[in-house]
């Protein structure tokens, strides 16, 4: 599969409604990094985000955003304009071309208009392959006590260690985030303080809120104080994520189990959706209600890798049968290993950076191997596979 087009949406924020027919309308795979007002700053931010599509939504003063459409065009020629309009007649598509517009959406979208649109962008743009552009990881469970927070936090620091790349942890468990505690860190900064200076956020502002746990992995914090999570918007954490776009490798979102506004903004930025589950009866049916979600959203399912973590092999639970519950395949498992991942907890410190001997490490330098295409050079043994038995079906019933 291609890597997505970058796109920038101008004008106002899209409804969630808007968000997915734009996602699934599209054959060629789309990354939403932000969405901006018409504002005096906007040319500055797509300067720093440098996205290959800018969706310009004209509304308010056409003069105005006619006028913007040209200065991009003339100062980004590597960014493609999209101009889209309730009004459609022929003085304001006229002008969308002439102001430097390469396309035009009607509005309300049509399907068939946003396909044939992106279609004709994708052959025109720089690929990701030519600019800088983080990968966009988010580790999702709709259940909980299926260890979101530790896959996390360990999967980032593989990334890091495997790549010799950037990656960056976002918690956005804004009540109760517990991510500093299994990185061994005391944040002095969190998200809050994007809220604090949103007016004034910039590439070099959002790095000053990081906390660095060494040169190749760094956090951005939930807040810590009580009720700060009430201020935080949508609009701050796309600002935030399309920001760590530009500057890191990897964005690795630990989002709340609660599928609001908030952690759907989070997912559908995300590049990869990882979908956590355990290997018990309430986990595989919450996983199997998600997808159902997730297709309801509109997401690709080549974005979403089900991963099932504390994995061992039981006859009561057959991993083929689970895929068939599911309707898709196990991207990859992480074994269950209570002692070394408590350990790790405890000492704050992500098990994939100690010197401890345990299938786990092998399992998430896997995993990043998949989603990166880098390879250990030498993997832990396989542990010893029990036995084969017959198995009962995950929703009773001998099989």
């Amino acid at each position: 599969m291609s890597k997505a087009i970058s796109v920038v949406v101008i004008g106002r924020s899209l409804s969630q409604q808007e968000r997915t027919h734009l996602r699934s309308s599209s054959q060629t795979p789309l990354a939403i990094v932000a969405e901006l007002p018409n504002a005096p700053q906007v040319l500055d931010e797509l300067n720093r985000l440098r996205p290959q599509a800018a969706l310009v939504l004209l509304n308010g003063d056409l003069h105005h955003s006619f006028q913007l459409v040209e200065r991009i065009h003339q100062e980004l020629p590597a960014t493609a304009v999209i101009c889209s309009s309730e009004d459609n007649s022929p003085d304001v598509i006229l002008q969308s071309f002439r102001s430097g517009a390469v396309e035009f959406l009607r509005q309300p979208l049509a399907e068939s208009e946003i396909a044939t649109v992106f279609a004709k962008i994708e052959h025109s743009v720089a690929r990701p392959e030519e600019s800088h552009l983080a990968r966009v990881i988010a580790v999702y469970a709709s259940k909980g006590g299926c260890g979101t927070t530790f896959v996390t936090a360990n999967l980032a620091a593989s990334l890091a260690r495997l790549t010799r790349k950037r990656a960056c942890v976002v918690d956005l468990n804004l009540q109760a985030g517990d991510q500093p505690l299994y990185l061994g860190l005391e944040p002095n900064y969190s998200i809050h303080d994007i809220v604090r200076n949103f007016d004034r956020l910039d590439e070099q502002l959002m790095a000053n809120y990081l906390t660095q746990r060494s040169k190749l992995l760094s956090l951005l914090a939930a807040p810590t104080e009580i009720g700060k999570d009430e201020d935080i918007r949508v609009e701050h954490v796309t600002r935030a994520i399309a920001l760590l776009r530009a500057q890191v490798d990897f964005v690795v979102i630990d989002p709340p189990r609660m599928l609001n506004e908030i952690t759907i903004a989070a997912l559908d930025a995300a590049d990869d959706l990882i979908l956590l589950l355990t290997l018990d009866i309430p986990a595989i049916r919450s996983a199997k209600r998600t997808l159902d979600i997730f297709n309801r959203l509109g997401y690709d399912k080549k974005r979403i890798k089900v991963v099932i973590n504390r994995f061992s092999k039981t006859p009561e639970f057959d991993l083929k049968q689970v895929e068939k519950v599911l309707e898709t395949s196990v991207f990859a498992t992480i074994a269950n290993d209570y002692q070394a991942a408590i350990a790790s907890i405890n000492v704050g410190e992500p098990l994939v950076l100690s010197k401890t001997q345990s299938r786990v490490i092998n399992d998430f330098n896997l995993i990043a191997g998949k989603l990166t295409g880098f390879r250990e050079e030498t993997e832990l043994p396989e542990a010893p596979r029990p036995a084969k038995s017959g198995w009962t079906s995950i929703f009773g019933g001998k099989r």
